[in-house]
């Protein structure tokens, strides 16, 4: 029995190692991470300047539509005026093809006078 404890003892195969971790490069490496994660955010606070910050905060964005209404009143009465603007006004659709938006009235008022396909000028 000797003897096979011998051969598995002198046997490099067979062999455990003869000490632990080492302690003191696995405390190192940790103190070092611990470093790290403590100077890290002051390192990354100077890299992007503060302009870059108060430009965003100065920067409004909407949210997308739909939006909830604050007044829906005052929201109505905005839109009737712009639409009315919109309809009353004229301004060009395309100006490279000549195409240009005319007063509402206007345009029923021509509609009216040459009258339309299948609807002849004379029939309600």
């Amino acid at each position: 029995m000797a003897e096979i404890a011998e051969r598995v003892e002198d046997n490099p195969k067979t062999a455990f190692e003869k000490s632990d971790w080492p302690l003191g490069t696995i405390g190192l490496a940790l103190l070092g991470i611990l470093i790290f994660l403590a100077i890290a955010p002051f390192v990354l606070m100077g890299a992007f300047p503060r302009a870059v910050s108060d430009v965003s905060r100065a920067l409004t964005v909407e949210p997308p539509q739909p939006r909830l209404q604050t007044d829906p009143s005052e929201d109505l009465a905005r839109f009737l005026v712009d639409e009315d603007k919109r309809l009353s006004t004229y301004y060009w659709i395309d100006k490279k093809k000549g195409i240009v938006h005319i007063p509402i009235e206007q345009a029923m008022q021509e509609l009216a006078e040459e009258g339309i396909v299948g609807f002849p000028r004379g029939k309600p």
